[in-house]
């Protein structure tokens, strides 16, 4: 159970993004903004195009369709959420050495026909990237000069780099106190047990290779939680819109939860225990 890099499969991704909606027009439930972001990230990662040099490219405008309900409740607050969703999509593509071409523009829409818990989202048409595959390696040179946001490594020697945005897991609010030590002991369903240490602010668990805990179960979605270290100093587990939820302490479909020293958590047939000083 280590992370090991991995590039995220494309027919992976559209498989699991076209599942998780039949999932959803049985058992709607109103969106939660942490679902919604995840979703956006994986419905980027379906739209990455193929440059001739070989990487990918990803778009940078998307419009995001809600249910009225759903809008009703979601944009008052995009003030705060379309720049936290904006950072998200820029450390998903540095993750993955996807060339983004600006910051991200993400455009809130309701949608009367859509139902509550059911996103639409849509690439935006404004200086779209969609035709990138087809440049030619000269004007591909001239597209990564202007896009030094996401490119891995260091910057490039000619021009000057644009202004970054803080990565996804920064807080502008400075925190109260140092990260206390905490680890998770992960009861395995073929028996034994393991200890794995926070040592970070964010730690992912799924499916998917590239998660800081790797969940080897089919119930188990690609990107399933998260435990983010909060300003306030507590541990926040999140429910990254999986499609089978998080049991915490024997209640199931828990989307979130601030756990406390002791707390019990289940993830497929995987049993974890929380413990901090």
């Amino acid at each position: 159970m280590k992370a090991r890099p991995n590039p995220v499969s494309k027919i992976e991704s559209i498989m699991q993004f076209l599942f998780e909606d039949i999932w959803e027009r049985l058992f709607p439930s109103p969106l939660e903004s942490v679902e919604l972001g995840n979703k956006l990230v994986r419905y980027m990662e379906s739209q990455r195009l193929v440059l001739s040099d070989g990487r990918y490219a990803v778009p940078h405008i998307y419009d995001i369709y809600l249910s009225p309900k759903d809008h009703q409740r979601i944009a008052p607050n995009q003030s705060i959420l379309l720049p936290d969703w904006q950072n998200q999509l820029i450390d998903y593509a540095k993750r993955h050495h996807y060339l983004l071409r600006d910051m991200p523009v993400l455009r809130l829409h309701p949608d009367s026909t859509l139902r509550v818990g059911q996103p639409r989202f849509e690439v935006g048409n404004a200086g779209e990237i969609g035709d990138t595959q087809q440049l030619d390696p000269a004007q591909v040179a001239a597209l990564i000069a202007q896009a030094p946001l996401i490119q891995p490594g260091p910057p490039l020697a000619t021009g000057t780099p644009a202004p970054v945005a803080p990565p996804y897991h920064t807080n502008p609010h400075p925190q109260v106190a140092p990260m206390p030590a905490a680890r998770l002991l992960i009861s395995l369903p073929q028996g034994g047990q393991q200890s794995y240490p926070i040592s970070k602010p964010e730690v992912r668990i799924g499916r998917q290779l590239d998660n800081d805990i790797i969940v080897e179960d089919k119930r188990v979605s690609r990107y399933h939680a998260q435990i983010k270290f909060q300003p306030n100093g507590e541990f926040e587990l999140y429910d990254l819109g999986s499609t089978n939820g998080i049991t915490i302490n024997n209640i199931p479909n828990r989307r979130q939860h601030t756990l406390r020293n002791g707390d019990h958590f289940k993830i497929g047939s995987y049993d974890f225990q929380f413990q901090r000083q």
